[in-house]
């Protein structure tokens, strides 16, 4: 009797598994009719590493793509010089070739912004953390930090078609050198937007996509004021660096192997819970980055001919997320989608261009 319950606990587990990688998109009624805003994140330094002219692929994509905004990352190791002057060239004309064409802009400013390797810092900043630091308001990088957030939202808050601050990206999810960004810190940064923007622009805030074990992303919200927005990902086939990390070893990815995200029944974010949570509290849901290109390391996965994410599957992320009637939807990946049109290969472009226009 005993045997007979683990193996039916056994199948049972094994076709929740299954089911998982068999539909990494679930089923969901699209609802006639409704668009969202829709908006895409862009990066310059990214537009280099691929080899192309970001400044026309960034006005041929406003041009041909309807977009309703975009979200630019203020990369403070690039974007300043060692004695804190802004160099923010790329940033100005891209906001004022956006206002041209009346697509609004989100500035995502911080320690940490969208965009490998995420903490764009200058080595002169980097040099005083640690492996593993908990970034907060008496950091040795915070006073800097917060001198160059002031900065940035001065200089951009003259043009009145940017429209949101998101400040820093993703806070509690560390990166490669597992730096988090304190609760604390986050709070000054908005005291610091908020006091230097005249017009006193919204914020928004991000979190990885929240499951039944990850609440932590609750923690954003007494942060925010009503009319702010609460942002967060929608990852449906993932990919990382290592499949497992121990202290002495890792296990790097498989080839061709992805990790479903969204189709595990009671444990995957779920995206209406969220929306009715944060407008309890007067907050906007986003979905901030919404998958649509796969997981690019180098210019050779960039230049493969198969990939376990696909043009496709854009269609069927938008699908689903349609489903929680989500009132703005940003896609990343649009610096991927431009270099595949530069290889000859118009699928991913033109995905896009059917979902948004």
């Amino acid at each position: 009797m005993l045997k007979r319950a683990v193996l039916l606990l056994v199948l049972i587990f094994f076709c929740y598994v299954l089911n998982a990688f068999l539909n990494p998109y679930p089923k969901k009624i699209v609802p006639l009719g409704f668009r969202p805003q829709y908006g895409f994140s862009y990066s310059f330094e990214q537009a280099r590493w691929y080899g192309y002219d970001g400044r026309a692929a960034f006005t041929k994509l406003l041009d041909e793509a309807k977009f309703d905004w975009v979200r630019l990352p203020f990369f403070w190791n690039e974007m300043s010089d060692e004695e804190g002057n802004l160099k923010v060239d790329d940033l100005d004309f891209a906001v004022s070739e956006a206002k041209k064409r009346n697509v609004k802009v989100i500035i995502a400013l911080g320690a940490k912004v969208p965009f490998y390797p995420e903490f764009h810092l200058p080595s002169s900043e980097s040099s005083k953390l640690h492996f593993g630091d908990n970034i907060n308001v008496d950091s040795a990088i915070s006073f800097d930090l917060l001198t160059i957030d002031g900065k940035v939202v001065s200089h951009f808050s003259k043009y009145d078609n940017v429209f949101y601050w998101q400040i820093e990206n993703e806070p509690f999810l560390p990166n490669v050198n597992k730096y988090r960004i304190d609760k604390s810190l986050i709070a000054r940064e908005i005291k610091i937007v908020r006091d230097y923007d005249p017009k006193k622009r919204p914020v928004i805030l991000t979190s990885d996509g929240p499951t039944v074990f990850n609440s932590r992303w609750k923690d954003l919200f007494p942060l925010l004021n009503r009319g702010d927005a609460f942002g967060t990902n929608a990852y449906f086939k993932t990919q990382g660096t290592y499949l497992a990390s121990f202290s002495k070893f890792n296990i790097s990815w498989p080839k061709g192997f992805y990790w479903p995200v969204q189709s595990w029944y009671l444990l995957s974010p779920n995206f209406d819970g969220i929306d009715h949570y944060a407008k309890k509290r007067g907050v906007d849901f986003w979905v901030m980055e919404m998958q649509a290109e796969p997981y690019i390391r180098t210019l050779d996965d960039a230049g493969r001919n198969q990939f376990t994410f696909s043009a496709n599957d854009i269609v069927n992320a938008d699908n689903f997320l349609k489903n929680s009637r989500i009132s703005n939807v940003g896609f990343w990946g649009a610096n991927f989608w431009i270099y595949r049109e530069k290889l000859g290969d118009n699928s991913w472009m033109s995905a896009v261009k059917d979902i948004v226009n």
